[in-house]
């Protein structure tokens, strides 16, 4: 159940990281050059929301929070030594130290979910499939 509560808290939190961003630079007339990031913050809202409350199972949910546990922490860390990803093309991600703690928050959070969510489990028992001990 924690890897699905978390889903639905971080597809919330990616709508408004997306939706911020998306206002401000549309107003400032900047998008051009952050678009393909505003686009992956929104793709992942949707599947995390699709994880997180439409899906049958919770396996998209653990799926999609060992993703974002594994990437994010891994893109906020590396963040803090680069300026951002494919800068020379038209799809660049730029990557400022807001955007480091952001991925690194999400990422840390998403680890520390399955971290605890296997503790309970083991504690219990269960493999986490229905039916098995």
């Amino acid at each position: 159940m924690a890897p699905r509560r978390y889903c639905r808290i971080a597809a919330v939190v990616f709508f408004l990281f997306a939706a911020y961003p998306l206002v401000v630079k549309l107003a400032e007339h900047r998008l051009a050059h952050d678009w393909a990031h505003v686009v992956l913050h929104l793709l992942s809202m949707l599947a995390a929301a699709y994880a997180g409350w439409l899906a049958a199972t919770e396996l998209p949910a653990r799926l999609f929070t060992w993703a974002v546990g594994v990437g994010y922490t891994l893109l906020g860390t590396i963040g803090w030594f680069i300026d951002g990803l494919l800068l020379t093309t038209p799809v660049a991600i730029p990557l400022a130290p807001v955007d480091n703690v952001f991925h690194l928050a999400l990422g840390l959070a998403a680890l520390a979910v399955l971290a605890r969510d296997r503790h309970v489990r083991t504690a219990v028992g269960t493999s986490g499939r229905p039916g098995r001990r």
